[in-house]
């Protein structure tokens, strides 16, 4: 009977073990069926990411493209601006140049002077303006004001030989330096609410 029992026990046993393999084998194939669906799985969400990653770094791109042109046009149209600036700055001056003219032969002028870019000197006169020739009136100080502002010379530095009309709202001054070298017949002019404007310079000779 013992000896029965044995060979019983012994293929139970080996049963079980057999069936402990199968489970595990059983197991894992299991594991791997799971491992591969999860890998598929997330595969197929990948394709998806990587087409958003470049269709943003498409658009990226195309923004940067069309900033550079904008920039590039921006600043071509700038350039264009400065260059029209210069242009006109440059062709400001030249028509500001000072012009000067020889003295017709035999007569005392030695050269006129016309510079577009005086101005009116100013006053702290009132309209209706009044000329004035008297050595002590405001006209007189604002008059020598525009003879030095056209010739270059200080008052201190000149010597005013005469100031007398010269028509409507006209004056004619002629002045030398404190040595008497240079002499000069300055015209002007009177500006409503702006005061006298030089409007020639005559260097006599001597």
């Amino acid at each position: 009977m013992a000896k029965e029992l044995g060979p019983r026990f012994a293929q139970r046993a080996k049963r079980r073990k057999i069936n402990r393999i199968l489970n595990a084998a059983i197991a894992v194939v299991v594991l791997l069926i799971i491992v591969v669906a999860w890998n598929l799985f997330s595969d197929d969400g990948r394709p998806s990411e990587q087409t958003a990653k470049t269709q943003s770094k498409t658009e990226a791109k195309k923004d940067n493209d069309e900033k550079k042109v904008e920039v590039e046009i921006n600043g071509q149209q700038e350039n264009d601006e400065e260059g029209e600036q210069t242009d006109q700055e440059e062709t400001s001056e030249a028509e500001q140049e000072v012009i000067e003219t020889p003295g017709a032969p035999g007569s005392n002028i030695e050269k006129e002077i016309v510079n577009p870019a005086w101005q009116p000197i100013g006053t702290t006169q009132s309209e209706p303006h009044v000329t004035q020739f008297k050595k002590d009136s405001v006209d007189w100080k604002e008059m020598l004001d525009a003879v030095s502002y056209a010739t270059g010379l200080s008052q201190s530095d000149m010597i005013v030989w005469f100031i007398g009309n010269n028509g409507p709202n006209k004056a004619v001054a002629t002045i030398s330096t404190k040595d008497k070298t240079q002499y000069y017949k300055v015209y002007i002019e009177w500006v409503e609410n702006q005061g006298w404007k030089p409007e020639k310079v005559q260097k006599l000779r001597k």
